[in-house]
């Protein structure tokens, strides 16, 4: 009797998704293991061990300026989104109206677009209407290009959610106002959280968009661009790794929240 191909499938499926993982892991090793090294010229694999570059990159003042406008412009950002993101998430989910489609598709179109074409896109834009101001500009596009994330985090989320706990709470008195502040949100709250980790983390990220639109002193991405112009030592390498260290933190804390699982099969069922 032939043997059945299933398992030969299957096991080659598991080979092609460790691949995959292991194409996405090892040049973040990389740049770990260069972050220690102790020679300017970035030997890999280093011979030594040092935290000199950690100690660059932390004293320097231009990356300190420059982490503090990020952590800022981030931080404004994932509030204005996730407040926006929700408030969108509940006229999609609760409502049926003409033209939900098309409001579903538009509020994910930041995502579609390349970056590159979004940051022209801004330049032009806030150049037509003489808007001027860099970190005012790097705001606006930063809220634009972290809300779909906002969105489909709470909407994820929301569906969860049974009308019937509004509507109860309605049927004994409460206004709608008061039955979200007092019903939904305390059980959507963990979305919430999400929703402003994923868009802080994209905006701290974010170097194309910003790159159009930065006149001065820009955010911690921008400035290690300038600084890989002119130098080529680790420092780039142990900044790398502690933004690494944010973004799995951020991860971490998303999955122990909300369950990265669960939100990828809400997904996919919506």
């Amino acid at each position: 009797m032939q043997s059945s191909p299933l398992p030969r499938i299957g096991r080659t499926s598991r080979a092609l998704a460790l691949a995959g993982c292991l194409l996405l892991i090892l040049p973040q090793v990389v740049v770990i293991i260069t972050s220690i090294d102790p020679n300017p010229a970035a030997i890999f694999p280093p011979h030594d061990f040092s935290l000199v570059w950690y100690g660059n990159a932390i004293t320097r003042p231009a990356f300190r300026e420059a982490l503090v406008m990020s952590v800022g412009v981030a931080s404004v950002c994932a509030l204005v989104a996730t407040a926006i993101g929700t408030l969108a998430a509940l006229l999609v989910v609760r409502h049926r109206f003409s033209g939900r489609n098309v409001l579903v598709a538009a509020l994910q179109l930041p995502m579609l677009v390349p970056e590159v074409l979004l940051g022209l896109g801004f330049l032009i834009l806030f150049s037509r209407i003489g808007l001027r101001l860099s970190l005012v500009n790097i705001v606006v596009a930063h809220v634009v290009i972290t809300m779909p994330f906002a969105v489909r985090v709470v909407i994820a989320n929301l569906q969860t959610v049974s009308p019937s706990l509004e509507e109860a709470a309605q049927v004994l008195g409460a206004s709608p106002a008061a039955s979200f502040l007092r019903v939904t949100l305390p059980v959507i709250r963990t979305g919430i959280v999400s929703a402003l980790i994923f868009s802080f983390i994209v905006s701290f990220d974010n170097f194309t968009v910003t790159a159009f639109l930065v006149t001065g002193r820009g955010t911690l991405p921008i400035e290690i661009y300038a600084y890989i112009r002119t130098e080529s030592d680790p420092t780039i390498a142990a900044i790398s790794t502690m933004m690494i260290g944010v973004s799995v933190v951020g991860i971490f804390v998303i999955d122990r929240l909300l369950g990265i699982e669960r939100l990828s099969r809400t997904q996919a069922a919506h």
